[in-house]
């Protein structure tokens, strides 16, 4: 039923799109209770087409998973590179009705296997406190609360959760056979 893969094809674009106009629009609705204006958000964090995902997470260093349920999109969770030693988790949202039957936790664990031939020393990821369910899977996965990793507007930054991991750097045994 489940199915995980990355996203290579104009069709898979096109439901990563889909999808990330749901969270925007769940998001926009999120915020509002926190005295944000929610078109802030939408020119902040929001606004991709599968053009312009296409374009980012085809790039070298970078990818977006795609998770079915059924044949049918449920999920997507993507990354790309922060900086030469740190990627950045993007884009991470699972179908409402699908939630609660393991969609999330597959696309972490698709996305750190991916990740983990790269070799980077560190994971960064930037959400919000009202995305708990994200927050606690990141959690789960290693990631903790850390100091902000980019500048945010005053108008969100009450909202704003920043998490990181790092890795331990390869032994020197395994950078030797490698």
């Amino acid at each position: 039923m489940l199915s995980v893969s990355i996203a290579k094809s104009p069709e898979d674009f096109e439901a990563a799109s889909a999808l990330c106009k749901e969270l925007a629009e769940w998001d926009m609705a999120m915020v509002q209770a926190y005295g944000v204006d929610p078109d802030i958000v939408m020119d902040l964090y929001h606004g991709e087409t599968a053009t312009s995902l296409a374009a980012r997470y085809l790039r070298d260093g970078a990818g977006l998973f795609l998770a079915t349920w059924a044949g049918s999109p449920a999920g997507c969770l993507a990354f790309s590179p922060f900086d030469d030693l740190s990627d950045e988790l993007h884009r991470f949202f699972v179908a409402p009705a699908l939630r609660r039957r393991g969609i999330g936790r597959a696309l972490m664990q698709s996305v750190m296997a991916d990740i983990g031939f790269r070799r980077r020393r560190r994971l960064l990821a930037h959400t919000t406190i009202y995305m708990t369910d994200a927050v606690a899977l990141y959690r789960a996965f290693g990631l903790e609360l850390c100091p902000p990793f980019r500048d945010v507007p005053e108008s969100v930054r009450h909202t704003e959760v920043f998490l990181s991991r790092r890795f331990d750097a390869p032994d020197r045994a395994s950078r030797e056979a490698g």
